[in-house]
């Protein structure tokens, strides 16, 4: 696969373990950081998902979704990462760029 291809159809998708007894506190925090992204990038729609059971050690794996008509751009993904510190999301964030499969 050729790596100079358009950003149409790039999704962004960033993952993370959280505390299974933090659960109450951190969905609100990060529904509401989901809705500065949408707001900062009219088009983004955004999904939040989990694992459906913890790890034996009682950590939950959560995905947010990122997907724009556009494409996620650079800027776009660099502005999720900025507004995640901001509203004080976990650190340890994985995220992860996928496209279409041709």
């Amino acid at each position: 696969m050729s790596t100079a291809h358009t950003h149409t159809g790039v999704t962004l998708f960033v993952y993370y373990k959280l505390p299974l007894p933090e659960h109450a506190q951190w969905v609100g925090r990060v529904r509401a950081f989901q809705q500065a992204v949408v707001q900062a990038w009219p088009g983004m729609t955004v999904e939040l998902m989990q694992r459906p059971e913890a790890s034996p050690e009682g950590l939950e794996t959560w995905m947010e979704v990122y997907r724009h008509p556009q494409g996620v751009l650079p800027d776009m993904m660099a502005s999720v990462a900025t507004l995640a510190q901001a509203h004080g999301l976990p650190p340890k964030r994985a995220a992860e760029l996928f496209v279409p499969l041709h």
